[in-house]
C-alpha cells in the first residue's frame, strides 16, 4: 500500500528538528567553526550593508523628526513675531494718542480763564464739497453752534455748525462756507481766511498798504468776539498777484483734520460774545 504525500510530513518535521539539534550540538563542541568562518566571509559585506541601511534609516527618521520640530518652532516664532509687531503698533498708537492728549492738557493748563470740552473725532464728512468733522459731544456737554474747535499747538480746526444731544458737527476751515478773521504774526496785517471749493485756504481782503510775507504765521484776529485771538490758522504759502483793491495769498493750514483723534471745543473765553444759537 503506497503512502500518501501527507503521511510523510511528520517524518520531515522530525528530520529537521533532529538536524537542528545536531547542528546546535556540533556548534557547542566547536566543530562547525571552520564552516561558520568560511560562511562569514561572503556574509560580512551583506551584514555591514544591512547595518548601514538600518543606521541610515534611523538617521533619516531622526532628520525628518528634526525638520518637523524646526517647522513647528518656526511657526511658533513667526506667530510670536506677529504678536510682538501688533503689540508694538498698539504701543506706538497709544504713545501718539498720549502725546496728543498731553498737548491738549497743556493748552487747558495754560489758559485757566478759558473753559474747554474734550471731544473725540468719530467721523469725517466724505462729500468733496462739504468738509465737516463729527464729534462725540453735544448739547448735553454744553456744546453750541459757533463755538471754535482747536487741536494741539492751539491750531484752529473749525467751528461748531450744529449740535445734537451727544453729537456735533464741525465746519472745517477749508470748507467753502468757512470765513475767519486773520492776523499776520510778523507784519500784523489783517484780512480774512476763506475756505475754497477745492479745499484750500485763501487769505483775502488785506489792504494794499500792508505787507504779506511768505512763511508768515496766520493767526485768528479775534474780531467778532466768537473766536479767541491768536489761534493758529496756518502759514502764508504764496502771495498772489491781483489787480483787485485787496491783496491775496494762499495759506497752508496748520493741521490736517483727517489725522485728528482728539480736539478741544472752546465753550467760553475772556471777551467771548454769546454764540449764535441753533
Amino acid at each position: 500500500m503506497a503512502l500518501r504525500p501527507g503521511d510523510r510530513r511528520p517524518w520531515m518535521v522530525w528530520l529537521f528538528i533532529g538536524l537542528a539539534v545536531l547542528l546546535l550540538f556540533l556548534h557547542g563542541l566547536g566543530w562547525l567553526q571552520p564552516v561558520e568562518s568560511l560562511l562569514a566571509v561572503p556574509l560580512t559585506p551583506l551584514q555591514r550593508l544591512v547595518v548601514d541601511l538600518g543606521r541610515n534609516a534611523l538617521d533619516a527618521v531622526g532628520f525628518l523628526r528634526e525638520i518637523r520640530d524646526l517647522r513647528e518652532e518656526a511657526e511658533r516664532l513667526r506667530a510670536q513675531v506677529e504678536d510682538l509687531q501688533t503689540e508694538n503698533l498698539r504701543l506706538r498708537e497709544l504713545a501718539a494718542e498720549n502725546a496728543e492728549l498731553k498737548a491738549l492738557l497743556g493748552i487747558v493748563q495754560e489758559n485757566p480763564q478759558t473753559t474747554f470740552v474734550a471731544a473725540t473725532v468719530i467721523g469725517y464728512e466724505t462729500d468733496p464739497y462739504l468738509r465737516f468733522l463729527i464729534l462725540d459731544v453735544g448739547t448735553r456737554q454744553g456744546i453750541r453752534k459757533g463755538m471754535p474747535v482747536i487741536t494741539r499747538g492751539s491750531a484752529l480746526v473749525g467751528r461748531i455748525t450744529s449740535a445734537d444731544l451727544n453729537r456735533s458737527r464741525v465746519r472745517l476751515l477749508n470748507d467753502g462756507g468757512s470765513q475767519v478773521g486773520a492776523l499776520l504774526q510778523t507784519t500784523r496785517a489783517t484780512g480774512m481766511v476763506i475756505g475754497q471749493p477745492d479745499g484750500s485756504l485763501l487769505l483775502d481782503f488785506v489792504r494794499p498798504d500792508e505787507e504779506i510775507l511768505p512763511g508768515d504765521v496766520v493767526l485768528t484776529s479775534g474780531v467778532g468776539g466768537q473766536i479767541p485771538r491768536a489761534l493758529v490758522i496756518g502759514q502764508v504759502a504764496e502771495v498772489l498777484e491781483s489787480g483787485e483793491p485787496f491783496q491775496r495769498a494762499r495759506v497752508r493750514p496748520a493741521v490736517d483734520p483727517r489725522r485728528l483723534t482728539y480736539v478741544l471745543v472752546i465753550t467760553s473765553f475772556p471777551g467771548m460774545e454769546t454764540p449764535i444759537q441753533p
